[in-house]
């Protein structure tokens, strides 16, 4: 890690640090790192809060497949060569990395493949973000790494990102830079693939759906006649827009979570994934499946319905390049730690709730909760995360009751697995509300802490005689 002392970033109160950060994407098709140098500091005198200044990528390694072994186990061994091969071509070792950020995705998120991976990196647990993404992060990750969300905040447009990978199709809607909506659907690239004699190697039940719906009765080891493939392709495509334009599902099962309803009406569509590498003719290359016949079929059919597409920055690497370590930063002193010696907690994901003081306040609060609770993809569920509770300037103690209560509603009808590990407030309500919660659900309260939707914490232990504990802020950093 550098500290430059030099103030080449106007306005800039102090200097800024160095580091070497890498981002780690290990899906159910295929794996890529990205090494990147990102120079943090304060943006002005007046913002307190460090931001990634500048980024700059080092190196990619090349898109690699996920080595699996049969029934979707993953091969760590086999995984880790790749990894390592990745970082001698970059001319980086592991201790010259001060940041990161693994995203499991896909199959490589099930429970026991995803142990395997954060195994690999278990030495450097505390600079390293390991997240399990389900879909509804994933289309957030997608969104944010193809520059759509940068776009769109900075033209205040809104935009649909459309990511396409093996197995899954995952669009976010992004107004003005926020998104406010995101989809899944069971169309990708991977769900049928064949040999260069037409046979077939995979069939995921999706894959067979799409074969039924053309009459087409090909199984595991059978033959696909050369015509259907295409077809398939375009049946995708006008089902991905149909739906995108608030049609019916043709099968219930398409949906991997509810669909986003007739969009309002958008200035531009990107695309991510690996399938996006054909929509933008940046692949031609064929891997013995649908994505160049997709990637064609999804293209022409967003032309032909008067969509305009923007080129992505990312494409198929529209995920992180890394984690950006934030400085520490210190929680008030009116926070509650009912058992010490539970304390240091290592990467909770945030959840993010945005209270309000309007009354009533604690069904509101306790509203505002089950909503962000809800939105906790299912493969994560029980994984620790911090609750995140945002508000408006804090208006008195008998609104602090209230909002003890709400949260008290919610999270005692939760099983204890799902509960949240840490709760986190920007007001100085920690020690106030703990307290009140203490009879029931003996959660952690730390407060004057400020996070965002995709940042992971670090808590540490009570500095003895301060009464306050250290929080180390790790954000996913984009290449945009």
């Amino acid at each position: 890690m550098n500290h430059h002392h030099d103030h080449d970033h106007e306005g800039t109160a102090e200097p800024h640090t160095h580091l070497v950060s890498v981002g780690i994407d290990i899906g159910s098709s295929t794996s890529h790192l990205m090494f990147s140098r990102l120079a943090v500091g304060y943006p002005s005198v007046h913002r307190r809060r460090p931001e990634i200044l500048e980024r700059k990528v080092i190196s990619r390694s090349p898109v690699l497949l996920t080595p699996f072994a049969g029934d979707w186990n993953i091969e760590a061994g086999p995984l880790e060569e790749l990894i390592e091969a990745s970082f001698r071509a970059a001319g980086l070792s592991r201790s010259q990395i001060d940041t990161g950020a693994i995203i499991i995705t896909g199959e490589a998120a099930r429970r026991d493949n995803a142990q395997k991976i954060a195994e690999l990196f278990s030495a450097q647990a505390g600079q390293f973000v390991c997240a399990t993404a389900g879909p509804r992060l994933e289309a957030i990750l997608a969104a944010h790494g193809s520059g759509a969300v940068h776009r769109s905040r900075e033209e205040g447009t809104t935009l649909v990102n459309i990511d396409i990978g093996g197995g899954t199709t995952k669009a976010s809607l992004v107004e003005k830079g926020r998104i406010t909506g995101v989809t899944t659907f069971n169309i990708g690239a991977r769900v049928i693939a064949f040999d260069r004699n037409g046979g077939v190697v995979r069939l995921e039940k999706s894959g067979e759906r799409f074969l039924q719906d053309l009459n087409c009765d090909v199984r595991m080891g059978g033959r696909i006649p050369p015509e259907i493939p295409a077809r398939v392709a375009a049946r995708m495509a006008s089902a991905l827009f149909d739906l995108l334009a608030g049609g019916n599902p043709p099968w219930d099962d398409i949906l991997v979570m509810p669909a986003l309803g007739k969009l309002p009406p958008v200035d531009g569509i990107l695309f991510s994934g690996g399938v996006s590498e054909y929509i933008y003719r940046r692949e031609s290359a064929v891997f013995g499946d649908l994505g160049p016949l997709l990637g064609k079929e999804v293209g022409e059919q967003a032309e032909k319905r008067g969509y305009r597409i923007i080129d992505s920055s990312e494409g198929i690497r529209a995920t992180v390049i890394g984690a950006s370590q934030y400085s520490m930063q210190v929680s008030g002193e009116t926070i509650f730690i009912p058992e010490p010696e539970r304390l240091p907690l290592r990467n909770l994901r945030v959840s993010l709730a945005q209270l309000t003081w309007e009354p009533p306040i604690a069904e509101k609060a306790a509203q505002v909760i089950k909503r962000a609770l809800a939105e906790i993809d299912p493969e994560v569920k029980e994984m620790p995360f911090a609750l995140v509770c945002s508000s408006p300037p804090f208006l008195g103690y008998g609104a602090a009751q209230e909002v003890a209560l709400g949260i008290r509603r919610t999270l005692a009808a939760l099983p204890v697995a799902q509960r949240p590990s840490l709760l986190v407030f920007e007001q100085n309500i920690g020690r106030v509300v703990g307290e009140m919660l203490a009879e029931e659900l003996a959660i952690p309260c730390v407060d004057e802490i400020s996070l965002g939707e995709l940042d992971f914490i670090d808590v540490g232990r009570v500095v003895d005689g301060e009464g306050y504990v250290p929080v180390v802020v790790k954000s996913l950093a984009f290449g945009v």
